[in-house]
């Protein structure tokens, strides 16, 4: 498989807004889903190590992932970030993860 970028800080803490934005939000959240990939085994090798922090070079490429990550991130990671983002949850929020993971790795 091509290697290609699943998503970048820079693509949303750069991104022109009309609105007051808090891009902030955006390195806690990548900070949380790296870390909740990595615990659950769907990273190939660690994005960050443990107190590195989140810049806008940050980013999750295809080749970052397991088979099974890259089937993660397709079922849920839009989703869950647009919620965090929309402040509907919060980057520690797992619940919309856990419940995307549990369905992946349920027996067929």
């Amino acid at each position: 498989m091509k290697d290609f970028p699943i998503d970048k800080a820079s693509w949303h803490t750069q991104k022109p807004r009309n609105y007051e934005f808090d891009s902030t939000i955006i390195y806690k959240y990548f900070r949380s889903i790296i870390d909740y990939m990595f615990a659950n085994g769907l990273l190939n090798n660690p994005i960050l190590v443990a107190d590195q922090e989140v810049t806008d070079d940050t980013q999750i490429m295809a080749s970052d992932l397991t088979p099974e990550g890259f089937q993660f991130v397709k079922a849920v990671y839009g989703k869950w970030t647009d919620k965090v983002v929309d402040g509907k949850i919060s980057p520690d929020d797992y619940k919309l993860l856990d419940k995307a993971l549990k369905k992946i790795r349920k027996p067929k």
